[in-house]
């Protein structure tokens, strides 16, 4: 659809159904905006009430006008929105922007319009933007329908599911001097999508970054394929509000009361390469560092400052924003040295104490043997540069101006970012000034300025692994005995599929399991217990017990003979107080697996993002510290190694404190094989996989569960 968007943020022609010039009105400011932007394409606007507006020929109809329009925005009542969209379709228009609210979001009657108008542009292709949306900006076509007066070009590109927080962006662009690409407010987004608008500005030559507004996520699997599409070309900047009202789902499986809704989102977008913040000024921040810094090739930071004090603070933000603070090379440091008091660190952060506060010039010299130096990746200045001539004297000013000239020189020359943080970041001195309009980020909070240089970094990690973004099996390829088996058990009135018929699925993705034998009575349970020799374990299977170790239907360690009689005797009775004779199946008897390392694994069908795996060692790790990662399917490759090693509990599987190293093959061939089950089978809606044993070689999966829609 990428191409096809053209004819909307480039047209023509536009027209406004609905045009107004009454004050106040929504019709009104987005007339106005429009005819006074400097949009130098035709435009018309349909009014039947008036002959005339703003001094130009108002149209009773859009059929009045007799020619092609390019654009379309509707600014009606609900109820003239389906003839509004059927008589811009018949002028051909490419887009429709619909201003409109009260539809899809108010009930019934509006969902059913929302149906109409899409049926409508469906025969010809037109794109449905909105509705209940703000409108939009283009600076290409210098085509404002936003209303917002006195918008300006720039490389930043807005997609928002607010019109509050397109006034705000805005308004601090009018502040900062910068302007934008474009503004869409995608409003209920019935026809072009977010991942859709991402495929035209990742070849947007007029965007460098885009910034989004999110509030609810459709076709998220969707996002974050179009996201990866697009991280190789530019960033995307996320504003994704909802963490507070998060939580576990009520859900049959482990994996479901884990996925909370903000722990996917967080863990998509990283799967995605999506920079996500937590409010409009970081949003607004972040996409202007990106705007104007050059990507950093690691997340080597050199921190430089005239006091420990900030170094220390800075160092802290640094690290808490992903962003390693190394210990310079000899070599760099011996560079350093001569423009620092005597006894002052040289080793990063760099602390110049007193020097600089007479003679400016060094701070440059110290940044530029950091950037000269491989160690370095990008420099954060920090403390009260810009103040010199406050605080010191002011002859000072002038050194501190040509030492911003010369910060500006390296930055251009090495293509390595700097950040500076100073109290006098909004004081309107000319040495801030100089690298401003440079645009090199200066900010008055040390937090802000290690932020932006950790999405910096982070975006270029992204970039880097785009390269490896293979995806593994994208296409589904169901296997008809699963399909069979599922149906067999919704027809049977059940949504659980028995442990025997879980395993059986398994088995058909060619996933190792260990041996088993089902026993309907006592005596198949001793002889079960015989044939294998060892020690075994009995776990009930009946449809109406999902949670075998609660409801007593589980023993271990079961000894052959009279003690295997009656651990199966315990779990039959047990099972009674559950469920009735005809529903209980019998018991699964399989030898005690081999210590391993405790594991779970498992699929949720996100209502965001769709099918979503998860991975997380088992017992108290699961149960009370939560350390699990998710990722959404189809995953590339590295997604799945990244999920086993992000785990805080991952040294176990790595071979922490002298143990051997578990097999971390095994635990990624698992999640691929859940990821394939997911794609090719919608109706499974759960998967765990509890526990798993992860052993030196293979893996054994001791419990399994499989819940359908």
């Amino acid at each position: 659809m990428g191409k096809s968007l053209e004819r909307v943020f480039n047209p023509r022609s536009v027209a406004v159904i609905g045009a107004s010039e009454v004050p106040g009105k929504a019709a009104e400011r987005r007339t106005r905006s429009l005819l006074e932007g400097g949009y130098a394409g035709e435009v018309y606007l349909v009014n039947p009430k008036r002959a005339e507006i703003f001094g130009r020929k108002a149209y009773p109809g859009l059929k009045d006008v007799g020619k092609e329009v390019d654009l379309v925005m509707v600014v009606v009542a609900p109820r003239f929105v389906t003839a509004a969209v059927k008589d811009s379709v018949e002028a051909g228009a490419g887009g429709i922007i619909i201003i409109t609210a009260g539809l899809g979001e108010s009930g019934e009657d509006g969902r059913r319009i929302e149906a109409e108008i899409l049926d409508l542009a469906a025969v010809s292709g037109t794109h449905i933007i909105g509705p209940n949306c703000s409108g939009m900006f283009s600076s290409s076509a210098r085509m404002n329908l936003l209303g917002i007066p006195g918008l300006v070009g720039g490389s930043i590109s807005v997609l928002a599911q607010s019109g509050n927080v397109i006034d705000s962006l805005s308004h601090y662009a009018g502040i900062n001097g910068t302007g934008f690409s474009r503004i869409i407010s995608v409003g209920n987004a019935v026809g072009v999508k977010i991942h859709d608008y991402l495929d035209f500005l990742k070849d947007d030559p007029d965007t460098s970054v885009i910034a989004t507004y999110l509030e609810g996520i459709k076709e998220g699997d969707e996002l974050v394929r179009a996201a990866r599409r697009t991280i190789p070309h530019k960033p995307i900047v996320a504003l994704k509000v909802g963490r507070s009202g998060a939580g576990a789902r009520a859900a049959a499986s482990h994996t479901g009361s884990l996925a909370g809704d903000d722990a996917v989102v967080d863990a998509a977008f990283r799967q995605a390469g999506i920079i996500r913040v937590s409010n409009v000024d970081e949003l607004f921040d972040v996409a202007g560092a990106f705007r104007s810094c050059p990507v950093p090739g690691g997340n080597r930071v050199a921190i430089l400052s005239e006091g420990g004090g900030d170094n220390s603070i800075a160092a802290d933000n640094a690290e808490r924003f992903g962003l390693e603070v190394p210990v310079l090379g000899l070599e760099t440091q011996r560079r350093v040295r001569p423009f620092l008091l005597e006894g002052m660190p040289a080793s990063n952060p760099i602390d110049y104490g007193g020097t600089a506060e007479e003679n400016p010039h060094m701070i440059s010299e110290c940044v530029k043997a950091c950037m000269e130096s491989g160690e370095v990746d990008c420099v954060y200045l920090t403390g009260f540069f810009g103040g010199f001539k406050e605080i010191i004297a002011s002859h000072v000013g002038v050194l501190e101006e040509n030492t911003s000239r010369e910060l500006v020189r390296l930055v251009e020359q090495f293509n390595k970012p700097l950040v500076v943080h100073t109290s006098f970041a909004r004081a309107g001195i000319p040495s801030i000034n100089i690298l401003k309009e440079a645009g090199i980020p200066v900010f008055e909070s040390s937090e802000r300025a290690a932020e932006c240089l950790g999405a910096l970094a982070a975006y270029g990690s992204s970039r880097r692994k785009s390269a490896d973004a293979r995806v593994l099996s994208p296409e589904p390829e169901p296997i008809p005995e699963v399909t069979a088996l599922c149906r067999a058990v919704m027809k049977n009135g059940r949504k659980n599929l028995l442990e025997t018929e879980s395993r059986y699925l398994l088995s058909l993705y060619g996933v190792p399991l260990p041996d088993a034998v089902l026993a309907t009575n006592a005596e198949e349970a001793c002889e079960a217990a015989a044939g294998y020799g060892c020690l075994t374990a009995m776990k009930i299977v009946c449809s109406d017990i999902i949670h075998k170790s609660d409801s007593g239907g589980i023993r271990l360690n079961v000894s052959p003979g009279g003690e295997a009689e009656a651990a199966f005797a315990d779990i039959i009775e047990n099972a009674c107080r559950l469920s009735t004779p005809d529903r209980i199946r019998g018991a699964l008897v399989s030898p005690m697996a081999p210590e391993g390392q405790e594991c779970i694994a498992g699929m949720i069908r996100d209502p965001q993002f769709g099918p979503v795996i998860m991975f997380g060692l088992g017992g108290i790790f699961v149960e009370i510290l939560r350390d699990v990662s998710f990722r959404v399917a189809p995953p590339a490759a590295r997604d799945i190694d990244e999920m086993i090693r992000e785990i805080k509990g991952f040294p176990l599987l790595a071979g922490a404190r002298g143990r051997k190293p578990r097999d971390l093959e095994a635990v990624g061939n698992i999640l691929h094989t859940l990821s394939r089950i997911a794609v090719d089978n919608p109706e499974i809606s759960e998967i765990d996989l509890n526990p798993i044993l992860v052993h030196e070689q293979g893996a054994s999966i001791v419990d399994s569960r499989i819940l359908l829609r």
